[in-house]
C-alpha cells in the first residue's frame, strides 16, 4: 500500500505540473491579449476529469489508436486526450461520470505491453456523512455518489459545500471488482 500511495504523489504532481505546463504553452486567451473584457477570464475547469496513468507501448500510432477507442467506447462522451504517460477524459459540462467502465477499458486490456498504474479523478460535487461514519462525495447536478475518505492533510470543507475534488481511485485493483471508493488529495471550496 505504501509504494501505491507514493507512486500516487508522484502522478499527482505530474498532473498538476502538466496542467499548469499546458495553461502557459496556451497562453492567454485572445480576448485577454487584445486587453478586451474577457483579460483577466480564464477557461473555466471542465466539470470532471479522469487520469489515467499507463506504462508500456505508447509509441506507435495502432496501440496509440487502439487505447483511445477502448477509452472512448466505456467513457459515455467524455473527450479523450493521450500523452506518453497517461490518458485524460474530460467531462466539459455536468453529466454522469461511468469512471468504473472507463477504469477497466484499459485494466482488462489485451494489448501485449500496457498496463493502468493509477487513477486520479477529479470533479465538482459537495462532501457529505455517509452510512456508518463515512463520508461521500456527490457529483454536482448528476447525484453520482462515491464514498470517500480524506487525507489527514487536507481540511474537510462543511457538508453540503460545494468543492472541487482530486482524489486517488481505490478499488479498481480488487479481484470483485465490487466498487470504488476515492481518497481525497486535494479539496478546493467553489
Amino acid at each position: 500500500m505504501r509504494s501505491t500511495r507514493s507512486h500516487t504523489t508522484l502522478l499527482t504532481a505530474i498532473v498538476l505540473s502538466l496542467a499548469s505546463a499546458s495553461a502557459a504553452i496556451a497562453g492567454p486567451p485572445r480576448a485577454a491579449q487584445a486587453g478586451g473584457p474577457a483579460a483577466a477570464a480564464t477557461e473555466p475547469a471542465p466539470f470532471a476529469r479522469v487520469y489515467l496513468a499507463i506504462k508500456g507501448c505508447t509509441s506507435c500510432s495502432h496501440c496509440r489508436t487502439t487505447i483511445r477507442q477502448m477509452v472512448n467506447t466505456k467513457s459515455a462522451g467524455g473527450e479523450t486526450h493521450m500523452s506518453a504517460d497517461q490518458v485524460e477524459v474530460r467531462y466539459p459540462k455536468p453529466s454522469p461520470v461511468p469512471l468504473k467502465d472507463v477504469i477497466h477499458s484499459l485494466a482488462e486490456n489485451r494489448l501485449h505491453d500496457l498496463s493502468l498504474v493509477d487513477v486520479l479523478f477529479e470533479a465538482r460535487g459537495t462532501i457529505a456523512p455517509g452510512p456508518n461514519g463515512t463520508a461521500t462525495f456527490k457529483l454536482a447536478e448528476t447525484g453520482q455518489a462515491f464514498p470517500i475518505t480524506i487525507d489527514k492533510a487536507v481540511r474537510r470543507p462543511a457538508d453540503g459545500t460545494a468543492v472541487r475534488v482530486t482524489a486517488v481511485v481505490d478499488g479498481w485493483r480488487t479481484k470483485d471488482k465490487s466498487g470504488l471508493s476515492l481518497y481525497a488529495r486535494t479539496i478546493e471550496t467553489n
